[in-house]
C-alpha cells in the first residue's frame, strides 16, 4: 500500500496515457475502417478459380504476332488490359477484327468473368488511330471508340 501511495502520480499518469493510445486506436478505426481490407474488396475473389495463363497470354500475343511492334498484357483486378502497337500495313477495320480473333483464343471461363481492354496504336501516326475497344465480361462484343473520320 505504501508503494501505490508513493507512486500514486507515475500510476495516474500511465493509466491517462494508456487511455489516451487506446482512445486514438478506436479513432483510427473509426476514421480508416477498411484500412487492412483487400482494395477490390470481395470482387476479385474468384480471380483464383479463372487465372489467366501464359499460354492463354501468348495465344492472344500469336494473332497479333507478325502485324505488331509490342504487345503488353496486364491483369488488374478483373480486367485485362492488352496494349498493342501495330505496324503501318494494319488498318482500323483489321486491328478491330484481329481484336476479335484474340478474345476467341481465350475460354468461355476467361471471357466470362474478366472485362478486357484493347488499346491499339499504329506506329504511322494516321488520324484513325488509337483506337479503344472494351469487352464486358456479360457482353460478347467489343465496344469501340467512336471512328475517327479521315480528311
Amino acid at each position: 500500500m505504501k508503494f501505490i501511495k508513493k507512486h500514486m502520480n507515475a500510476i495516474v499518469g500511465l493509466g491517462v496515457v494508456l487511455l489516451v493510445v487506446i482512445g486514438l486506436l478506436i479513432l483510427k478505426d473509426l476514421f480508416y475502417p477498411t484500412e487492412n481490407k483487400a482494395i477490390y474488396g470481395t470482387r476479385t475473389e474468384g480471380v483464383k478459380k479463372n487465372p489467366v495463363t501464359d499460354e492463354q497470354k501468348n495465344a492472344i500475343k500469336s494473332v497479333f504476332n507478325e502485324k505488331s511492334n509490342s504487345i503488353t498484357i496486364r491483369i488488374a483486378g478483373r480486367i485485362i488490359y492488352i496494349d498493342i502497337k501495330l505496324n503501318g500495313e494494319v488498318n482500323r477495320d483489321e486491328a478491330k477484327n484481329l481484336s476479335a480473333s484474340a478474345i476467341g483464343q481465350l475460354p468461355e471461363n476467361i471471357k466470362n468473368y474478366y472485362d478486357i481492354q484493347f488499346i491499339i496504336e499504329n506506329d504511322t501516326n494516321t488520324a484513325e488511330f488509337p483506337i479503344i475497344g472494351y469487352k464486358h465480361h456479360t457482353k460478347t462484343e467489343i465496344s469501340w471508340t467512336k471512328d475517327r473520320t479521315v480528311g
